[in-house]
């Protein structure tokens, strides 16, 4: 059972296929883009983009999402990495995500951490010197609908703090339930009988929202609990850091880790 939205899941279940696996979809979060009337902090930020010294990426969705409003705000794809380049700040991203930086938009990417995560990113900026002081933009989810905002990104903000970096966050994209309502719940009666009845082997998660819609999705954390642990399903995460989140969400060990974040 796969549990991430549609930007991500399609590759991990062509990987699982290929490895004779039978992937069930299940997103338990959607990433969409901000409302027309919620842009006002993001646009303030871009508008003056000159002033940052570093623009930290922690996820493709926010490279998606800010170089596709810097699009509308500018008036073309071209003239939104121009802008970019004119501001002359290091750009920040976390493993295969620079390469997007790279390959779509032709953009140099500055700040590539060994450990693809947001502490990593803490802990790269301070290697290099200059930290402190220094302007950081970060593009974040705003997370709604019910779902409760998971630590990596006031960690990572923390973490700036305490290294002495002057960061601003701002959102630049919706994280929201993937089935929200009533409507939601119903249109889920299958999968929860499926794994209530044991024919889950695996659910995967590349978030910690996720876990968080998986267990609202299921009729609940101690439903979702016993379900794992009567049929032995084994829980898999994307990083350390979304196994220890879904793991606190679940109140469930989360034995298998990725250790590369692709």
């Amino acid at each position: 059972m796969l549990t991430a939205p549609r930007q991500y899941a399609g590759r991990l279940a062509s990987l699982l296929i290929a490895a004779g696996a039978s992937p069930i979809w299940l997103p338990g979060i959607q990433i969409t883009r901000l409302p027309a009337d919620q842009f006002g902090e993001l646009d303030a930020a871009l508008h003056r983009l000159h002033e940052f010294d570093f623009l930290a990426f922690t996820s493709i969705n926010g490279i998606y999402a800010v170089m596709g409003r810097l699009e509308s705000l500018k008036g073309s794809p071209q003239a939104a990495v121009q802008f970019v380049r004119d501001s002359r700040m290091k750009l920040c991203a976390l493993g295969a995500d620079g390469d997007v930086l790279q390959r779509e938009f032709g953009l140099t990417l500055d700040v590539s951490p060994q450990e693809a995560s947001t502490q990593g990113l803490v802990a790269e900026l301070e290697r290099r010197g200059g930290a402190r002081g220094a302007r950081v933009l970060a593009p974040v989810p705003l997370v709604t609908g019910g779902l409760r905002e998971p630590p990596v990104v006031p960690r990572f903000m923390a973490g700036l703090e305490r290294i002495g970096a002057a960061a601003t966050r701002v959102p630049a994209y919706l994280t929201t339930p993937g089935f929200p309502g009533q409507a939601g719940l119903e249109a889920c009666a299958a999968e929860r009988e499926l794994l209530q009845e044991g024919r889950v082997a695996a659910v995967v998660f590349s978030s910690t929202a996720e876990a968080q819609g998986l267990s609202r999705l299921m009729g609940g954390r101690e439903v979702l609990a016993d379900a794992v642990r009567r049929h032995g399903v084994l829980l898999a995460a994307h990083g350390p850091c979304t196994a220890a989140g879904a793991s606190e969400v679940l109140g469930l060990p989360v034995p298998v880790v990725s250790k590369r974040r692709e």
